[in-house]
């Protein structure tokens, strides 16, 4: 009779395993960096590159869109193994792997001379993020004490806010200042910062030993998703179809309503208030919980999108930059801090990585799900959708967290 040996425990930077204050020591740091470098070609790319692909290559808009989402493709593509070998190959190693491919894939759009070709380039490089920010995010939130997870997870996520306002930004000043190749070669730069910054970093490893090499390598469902980690993942999704709404829309909804300059501002709004909130709000939920949290910037969330279903003037629509920023920026952190609390250390990318690929799901078939909306109703009745899915997910929350955390609150009082 065969006996279940526990794994190993976590290796990585002195003081990770016992959940010191080192949590927050120079590897920290570094994937702060790294993590904002990833984000800002992402978005430094993503945003003209539509156009670029429609003037370049004088296809239609369909196949012009596809060019942009390749990369999210591709990332997700990546999300269904990540979760399994990144634990095998070794999280740092991934990063570095991973970080590699994504500068050689900067560089190659410097050499694209098709569109098919542009196609291979943009879900090679969405694959190699959708490695990289895995091991990433699956060695940070290792490196975390589990009494400071929340905190440490809105100090980390910084890092994907930031990018939301500054990518399109640069982007946009770059390739219409001084054309698409110095885009190109910007991205790679950045990219190679993130390289260089990814050879200095250390991240606590977590791998099977006992287990063969066949059963390592063996690809099953429970690798690519954890059930625990389910529940919040949905609750994520749900939320995310509301955010794609304002990313893939609002700008073609504020030139419908002569608001021509509020959509990029929006963004910027959108960015500062989700710096200022995930300073404190992780501080919040490790010490009051998940519910005191969840709730109040879910409905701050479900209040942006009432705002923008309503929208008479664009101080309507920065207040509804506001309360997102509130809202969906503060969630992200804690969700993915639930998720890091609710699984074992040995399933922690996995469970990370279940979240991500619920996440891409639900921006993934946005589009497809609120663009009918909009031309049957128009987007004020899809913003107003959106708000609906929102209250749909509170409820959810409640249904299959939410009432639990309560319980598990009121223990905690007792006891106190």
């Amino acid at each position: 009779m065969s006996r279940c040996v526990p794994p190993p425990p976590p290796k990585g930077p002195k003081g990770d395993q016992d959940g010191s204050a080192k949590a927050f020591g120079p590897s920290f740091f570094l994937a702060i960096g790294i993590n904002l470098c990833l984000g800002m070609v992402f978005f430094m790319l993503i945003t003209g590159m539509a156009v670029y692909a429609a003037t370049e290559f004088a296809i239609g808009d369909t196949a012009a869109g596809f060019a942009a989402s390749a990369f999210v493709v591709g990332a997700l593509l990546a999300r269904v193994f990540a979760g399994k070998y990144v634990d095998v190959l070794g999280r740092r190693r991934t990063v570095l792997i991973g970080l590699v491919v994504y500068l050689l894939a900067a560089v190659a759009y410097l050499l694209v001379d098709s569109y098919e070709m542009l196609m291979v380039v943009r879900m090679v490089q969405g694959m190699a993020f959708g490695f990289s920010e895995t091991a990433l995010h699956a060695g940070v939130f290792a490196m975390i004490p589990a009494a400071r997870r929340g905190e440490g997870a809105g100090y980390y996520l910084i890092a994907n806010s930031l990018p939301q306002a500054l990518g399109p930004l640069f982007g946009l000043q770059i390739s219409q200042a001084f054309g698409y190749e110095a885009l190109f070669v910007s991205a790679s730069l950045v990219a190679m910062f993130a390289l260089l910054l990814s050879l200095a970093i250390r991240l606590p490893e977590t791998r099977s030993h006992h287990q063969r090499l066949r059963h390592r390598l063996m690809l099953k469902p429970s690798d690519i998703m954890d059930r625990r980690a389910i529940p919040i993942a949905l609750i994520g999704m749900m939320l995310s179809v509301g955010f794609a709404s304002v990313i893939t829309f609002l700008d073609t909804f504020s030139r419908s309503e002569h608001m021509t300059n509020v959509a990029s501002l929006y963004f910027v709004v959108f960015a500062v208030v989700v710096l200022i909130t995930r300073l404190f709000v992780g501080r919040l939920h490790d010490r009051h919980g998940d519910n005191l949290v969840i709730y109040p910037t879910v409905l701050m969330f479900f209040g942006a999108m009432a705002l923008l279903a309503w929208s008479p003037n664009e101080a309507v629509v920065l207040a509804s930059a506001v309360l997102a920023g509130f809202g969906h920026g503060s969630l992200m952190p804690v969700l993915q801090a639930i998720i890091a609390s609710s699984v074992p250390p040995h399933r922690l990318t996995i469970g990370l990585s279940t979240f991500a690929i619920m996440m891409n799901i639900g921006v993934g078939l946005s589009p497809l799900l609120l663009g009918p909306l909009a031309e049957a109703g128009g987007y004020r009745f899809m913003y107003a959708a959106c708000a609906g899915l929102i209250v749909v997910a509170l409820v959810v929350y409640w249904l299959l967290h939410g009432r639990y955390d309560m319980r598990q609150g009121r223990s905690r009082r007792s006891r106190g």
